[in-house]
C-alpha cells in the first residue's frame, strides 16, 4: 500500500513537492498546494483519504506533536506506556520493550535498558516465563519512564548539509548521537557481545564508525566527529590525512586500519 501511495503522489510534479508520506500517513506543506486539493487527487485514483488535520496538538507517523514555551513544534511518544500482569513470558517481555522503543529516532537510555533486559530474559521459547527478578527491572524502566520519558526531540530538522556525531562506549554499550543545525535528530545505542573481549578503544572507534554511517544515512556531506578517545583520535587522524601508518595488532587490526 505505501509503494502504492507513493506511486499516487508522484504523478503529479506539483504533489509531489508537497507531500511526504510514511505508510499511510501523509504530511501536505500547504504552502505549497492546500491539503484539500491533495484528498481530491488521490480521490481521483480511488484513494479515499480522513479530513486533514493540524499538525500542532495533533497527530503523526504515530508522534504527538505540539509546541514547547519557544514555540518550536516537538514530539514525543505516542502510544500509552503499557501496563504490567502478574507474570510474563518472553514474548510479552519482548512485546513491552518494543511498544517503549518503537520506531522512534530519539530514545535515550531507554533503548539500552530494554536491550539490556532482552538480554538477560530466562527461558528459550517465546511462551517461557521470566522470572521475577526481570519483571522488577522492567517495572523500574516503566516507572522512570513515566516520570521522565526519554522519547522526545525537535519535529524539524534544519536543512544542513554538516552535522555532528557524538560517539562513546564502555564494557556494555556502543552509543552515538547525531545533531544537525544545534538539534539532536536520532540517536542509537548497540549492547557489545557477552563475549566481546576488544580493547576499549576498539569499541569506542565502533562507536566513531556507527555515527559516520548514521549521518551518512541522513545524506550529511560534513560531519564532525566528536570522542573522548585520544587513541581513536589519533587512528580516525592518521587515516584521514595519511600522515602515518596506524600502528596496532590484534583481532581488531583490520577495524582499526580500515
Amino acid at each position: 500500500m505505501a509503494t502504492i501511495l507513493k506511486a499516487i503522489l508522484g504523478k503529479v510534479d506539483r504533489v509531489k513537492r508537497a507531500t511526504n508520506s510514511y505508510i499511510d500517513d501523509i504530511l501536505v506543506d500547504e504552502t505549497v498546494m492546500p491539503a484539500t486539493e491533495v484528498i481530491g487527487h488521490l480521490k481521483s485514483f480511488g484513494l479515499i483519504a480522513k479530513p486533514p488535520e493540524a499538525m500542532e496538538r495533533g497527530a503523526a507517523l504515530g508522534l504527538k506533536l505540539w509546541r514547547d514555551k519557544a514555540g518550536v513544534l516537538v514530539f514525543r511518544r505516542g502510544n500509552e506506556v503499557p501496563e504490567l500482569g502478574a507474570s510474563m513470558s518472553r514474548w510479552e517481555l519482548f512485546s513491552v520493550c518494543g511498544k517503549l522503543v518503537g520506531h522512534y529516532l530519539i530514545a535515550g537510555w531507554l533503548q539500552t535498558a530494554c536491550s539490556f533486559i532482552k538480554r538477560r530474559a530466562e527461558g528459550v521459547k517465546w511462551n517461557d516465563r521470566v522470572w521475577e527478578k526481570t519483571i522488577d527491572m522492567i517495572q523500574e524502566v516503566l516507572v522512570r519512564v513515566g516520570a521522565e520519558n526519554p522519547v522526545r526531540g525537535s519535529w524539524y530538522v534544519p536543512k544542513s548539509k554538516s552535522g555532528i556525531v557524538w560517539c562513546d562506549a564502555s564494557s556494555i554499550a556502543i552509543g552515538v548521537v547525531l545533531e544537525v543545525g544545534g538539534v539532536m535528530v536520532e540517536d542509537a545505542a548497540w549492547l557489545r557481545k557477552t563475549d566481546d573481549c576488544n580493547h576499549i578503544n576498539v569499541a569506542e572507534l565502533d562507536a566513531v564508525l556507527k555515527g559516520v554511517n548514521l549521518a551518512l544515512k541522513w545524506g550529511l556531506h560534513t560531519i564532525e566527529i566528536r570522542t573522548d578517545s585520544a587513541t581513536v583520535l589519533g587512528w580516525v587522524t592518521a587515516v584521514i590525512t595519511n600522515e602515518r601508518r596506524v600502528r596496532t595488532k590484534g583481532v581488531a587490526e583490520m577495524l582499526v586500519k580500515h
